[in-house]
C-alpha cells in the first residue's frame, strides 16, 4: 500500500509530463535560417557575453597571474644574483658583488 502512494506521489510531482509553469515566449533555439542576417549577429552577441560571463572565474585567474609573475621574478633574480654561470666576466658582475656584501653583512 504505501509503495503505490509513494509511486503516485513520484509520478505526480516529479513526472517530466507535468505541464511546465514558466513557458518561455519564444522558441530556443531559434531557427536561423528564418532571421535576418542582423537579428543572427545580434542573438551572437548575446550568447557570447553570456557565455564570457557565466565561465569568467576571477579569482582563479588572479591566482594563475600571481603565480605566473612570481615565478617569473623569481627566475630573474636568481640568475642575476645566484645562478654560477661559469664565466669570470658577467654583465652582473657589480651587482652581484653588492647583492654578496649585503648577505654576508647581514649574516653576521
Amino acid at each position: 500500500m504505501s509503495r503505490q502512494i509513494l509511486a503516485a506521489f513520484i509520478t505526480r510531482h516529479y513526472s517530466s509530463n507535468a505541464p511546465n509553469p514558466f513557458q518561455a515566449k519564444k522558441p530556443w533555439p531559434p531557427d536561423f535560417t528564418k532571421l535576418s542576417v542582423k537579428h543572427q549577429f545580434q542573438l551572437e552577441k548575446k550568447y557570447k557575453r553570456r557565455a564570457k560571463l557565466k565561465w569568467a572565474r576571477p579569482r582563479w585567474i588572479k591566482a594563475v597571474t600571481i603565480a605566473q609573475w612570481s615565478s617569473i621574478t623569481f627566475a630573474m633574480v636568481y640568475g642575476v644574483l645566484i645562478m654560477d654561470w661559469g664565466t669570470e666576466d658577467t654583465p652582473f658582475k657589480g651587482i652581484r658583488g653588492w647583492f654578496r656584501k649585503q648577505v654576508d653583512a647581514w649574516k653576521s
